[in-house]
């Protein structure tokens, strides 16, 4: 299982927190799409990811 690491500043954090203490799902999932989404790695960003494309293999137009 990967693992992601979320740096959250002084406002998001309170804006966490009221989230939480009013149990409001809907401001839950609008905070977890401003602030967690964006820290998510996009498929092809990482060094080992398989979905990456090597630029170095891909036919060029001219070349087929």
């Amino acid at each position: 299982m990967n693992k992601v690491t979320v740096v959250l500043g002084e406002q998001a954090l309170l804006e966490l927190q009221e989230v939480l203490l009013d149990e409001d799902a809907l401001g839950a999932l609008a905070f977890l799409r401003k602030h967690v989404v964006p820290c998510l790695p996009k498929a092809g960003t990482r060094p080992c990811d398989s979905t990456r494309l090597n630029p170095f293999l891909q036919k060029k137009r001219g070349d087929e």
